[in-house]
């Protein structure tokens, strides 16, 4: 006899810890936050350059 596979994709009750429901969610939070979002993007920018320079050195 096989083991039964728990799937997690049936359960019931509470949503599991972090999960919000529509009124409690902010979609402005990442407009009001664009300053963090700048400096990720730059440095994410800047290590793709840096790689692309060392590849082609």
């Amino acid at each position: 006899m096989t083991p039964r596979r728990s799937d997690d994709d049936d359960w019931v009750g509470t949503p599991p810890e972090g999960r919000h429901t529509r009124d409690q969610a902010d979609p402005a939070y990442w407009q009001r936050n664009w300053q963090a979002q700048a400096i990720v993007f730059g440095l994410l920018f800047i290590g793709v350059v840096i790689v692309v320079l060392l590849a082609l050195l």
